[in-house]
């Protein structure tokens, strides 16, 4: 869906109608506002906090596999042997 608003001149715009409905956003919504290289994104609150929870989580649970495989990953026999094949 595709809509042209026009921002007032106290920076307000109006979400479009069939929008609003499509969207249940209603009077009093809180809504969060992200800008993305030139771009405006408008997300519910709920929507975003439910997301950022769970980015939270998946960067938790990667550092803890990161920590868990460093000692592995980090250790001078395999740089040896990997250095034989550069």
């Amino acid at each position: 869906m595709i809509e042209t608003i026009t921002v007032s001149s106290r920076g307000q715009i109006v979400i479009p109608e069939r929008i609003r409905e499509e969207l249940d956003i209603e009077e009093g919504m809180r809504l969060v506002l992200i800008q993305e290289d030139h771009k405006l994104i408008l997300e519910s609150e709920t929507e975003f906090l439910k997301n950022f929870k769970e980015l939270q989580e998946r960067k938790q649970w990667i550092s803890l596999g990161e920590r868990a495989f460093a000692k592995t990953w980090d250790n001078a026999k395999d740089e040896e042997t990997w250095s034989n094949y550069l």
